[in-house]
């Protein structure tokens, strides 16, 4: 997958994780750059394990992307929590 999708995936990724965990939409900015940070990371890291005909957009590619994204922003909602509102 192409540096870019890594980029579009991640921003989706902060997007919809911004509004699931949190709710009210606070910090939209900061979970839209940890999605893209997650994703540029799995992404790269997917891209030097696979063979270069791989690089592709792929349906592996993208879950992998996806997922990394995701994790980066469990893992600093869980390591610094925020007050739910309302």
């Amino acid at each position: 997958m192409s540096f870019g999708t890594w980029i579009v995936v991640g921003a989706i990724a902060g997007v919809l994780a911004s509004k699931l965990v949190i709710r009210t939409g606070v910090g939209l900015a900061r979970d839209i750059g940890l999605g893209i940070g997650g994703a540029i990371v799995g992404g790269g890291i997917f891209a030097a394990l696979t063979t270069p005909d791989a690089a592709g957009i792929d349906v592996f590619g993208l879950v992998v992307t996806l997922a990394s994204a995701g994790a980066s922003l469990v893992v600093y909602h869980t390591l610094f929590p925020h007050v739910r509102q309302g």
